[in-house]
């Protein structure tokens, strides 16, 4: 304090320091409950992170050294808490959404194999009802779901994906409706057209689907260059791989289809 100051204005300061700590703890007891259920069902975040900064700010006013210490281990006290229930929370979120991808994908998968082994329109038409029941369980909640998975998910996770999560299951469905509209085409085909006739419909089909995966890799590429975690890029690089590998499937497939097509207008 500066030599010469008066005695009252020793008596002011330390006046000002007393209701600046009184302030303190009014600010810091809101702080602690103010932003969060009692019984820890709910917690406002940015609310809390908000009203935390204008605490800190304060700590530029003049508080005699023990409140000062005090005060600031309250506080930290209060924002560590929360930084830790943040933490749980998140967490949680995460392992709700990777359950719910697990289930997504399941669905998924069952309809591309269903797909794949079609062999008359009832059965391309469960493949299309599965591919329809796995893209409405993508939406948030568990609507959709069977009753048992109903109860006991809804009680236990929000049934929100996250936004890495709904992309791989987006992409997935994407692929195996490719697939589903490509063996229909070729069954199709197969119904109504002379042998060499078919050939021609999947050599073009095959090169619509080769179209299509190669927009689904430039939509990889870019979805790695904005992906948010480095474990998220390289689930898109292994997808972006795949692609390429089923592209060169095709080419492989058109270039047999070709040869046979030739053939056979040769024969």
């Amino acid at each position: 304090m500066h030599a010469m100051w008066s005695a009252s204005d020793k008596e002011a300061w330390k006046a000002r320091c007393r209701e600046n700590a009184r302030n303190f703890e009014s600010e810091i007891n809101r702080l602690q409950s103010d932003y969060i259920d009692p019984l820890g069902f709910w917690r406002r975040y940015d609310e809390f992170w908000e009203h935390a900064r204008r605490i800190s700010a304060m700590f530029k006013t003049p508080l005699f050294r023990e409140d000062r210490e005090r005060l600031w281990a309250a506080y930290s006290t209060a924002c560590e808490a929360m930084k830790q229930a943040q933490a749980r929370e998140r967490e949680s979120q995460r392992a709700d959404s990777s359950e719910k991808r697990d289930l997504v994908m399941s669905k998924i998968r069952e309809a591309y194999f269903q797909a794949k082994e079609a062999a008359d329109s009832a059965e391309f038409a469960q493949a299309d009802a599965l591919l329809s029941e796995a893209l409405a369980w993508m939406k948030n909640g568990w609507e959709g779901f069977n009753t048992v998975t109903q109860l006991i998910s809804s009680m236990l996770s929000s049934g929100i994906m996250t936004w890495e999560d709904r992309e791989e299951c987006w992409a997935e469905w994407k692929e195996a409706q490719a697939l589903l509209r490509l063996r229909r085409d070729e069954f199709h085909a197969d119904m109504r057209a002379t042998r060499v006739g078919r050939w021609r419909d999947w050599v073009e089909e095959n090169d619509e689907l080769i179209e299509t995966l190669q927009a689904e890799i430039d939509e990889c590429e870019e979805l790695e260059r904005s992906a948010r975690t480095e474990e998220f890029a390289a689930k898109v690089r292994d997808r972006t791989e795949a692609k390429a590998q089923k592209i060169a499937a095709l080419e492989r497939r058109n270039e047999e289809l070709e040869m046979k097509i030739a053939q056979a207008e040769d024969y």
